[in-house]
């Protein structure tokens, strides 16, 4: 595996994420012709290789939608959400896990712990950076390993829920709504997917900062 110039992990989740995109719009426009189509070889290879640019592509505008605007801005960052005393009534209804903050003793330490290297008593992003780049985690193989995980996880989970919601929305925007028709069904569960893939998006993003800020409380 060492040998394999891209993880195949990302590698798969852009294929996939873009074939949904490219099956959303051969449901919308027509265009490419590619789900009951009897392809060849050559064929397959250029839909991979399109699938792949454009899931690629997708990544940027799913990043910007559901992580920029929605978890980070209306939800709000991991790192503040685990650092905070309690967990927001709304917000904890809706995302309880995604809002859950650490346990008090655990942020106690943290932040002793950061106060100590000259951080001094602050959440959110400044203390995940100073976290993220110390020395002895970047360092520390088992460690990156698992966060290089969830960092794949939850890319994965984010591209694939953003193509969902925009391959489902606009089949519904451009078909009438009828769920006699099956084009129509395909965007009722694309939405659907989309919502569920949004909550493993959340569960990993958080799982992240989770296993990092506890590593980093147990450091010695």
């Amino acid at each position: 595996m060492k040998d394999i110039p891209f993880d195949p992990y990302d590698f798969f989740g852009y294929l996939a994420t873009g074939l949904l995109v490219l099956f959303g719009l051969q449901q919308v426009v027509g265009v490419p012709e590619i789900a009951g189509k009897d392809l060849k070889t050559l064929d397959l290879i250029v839909v991979a290789l399109a699938a792949y640019v454009v899931g690629q592509m997708t990544a940027t505008p799913a990043k910007a939608f559901l992580e920029d605007l929605l978890a980070r801005r209306l939800l709000r960052a991991p790192s503040i959400n685990l650092m905070q005393d309690r967990r927001s009534p709304v917000r904890g209804l809706l995302f309880p896990g995604y809002c859950t903050p650490l346990p008090n003793g655990v942020r106690a330490k943290i932040l002793a712990k950061a106060t100590q290297e000259g951080l001094g008593q602050t959440t959110g992003e400044e203390l995940f950076l100073h976290i993220r780049f110390r020395d002895y985690v970047r360092t520390d193989d088992k460690l990156m390993g698992r966060l290089n995980g969830f960092l794949n996880k939850y890319g994965f989970s984010r591209n694939l829920s953003f193509a969902c919601l925009a391959a489902g929305a606009a089949i519904l925007i451009a078909k009438p709504y009828d769920l006699g028709d099956p084009t129509v069904r395909y965007g009722v569960l694309g939405i659907a997917a989309g919502i569920m893939l949004f909550y493993r998006f959340l569960k990993f993003y958080r799982q992240y900062s989770y296993e990092l800020f506890n590593a980093y409380a147990g450091k010695p």
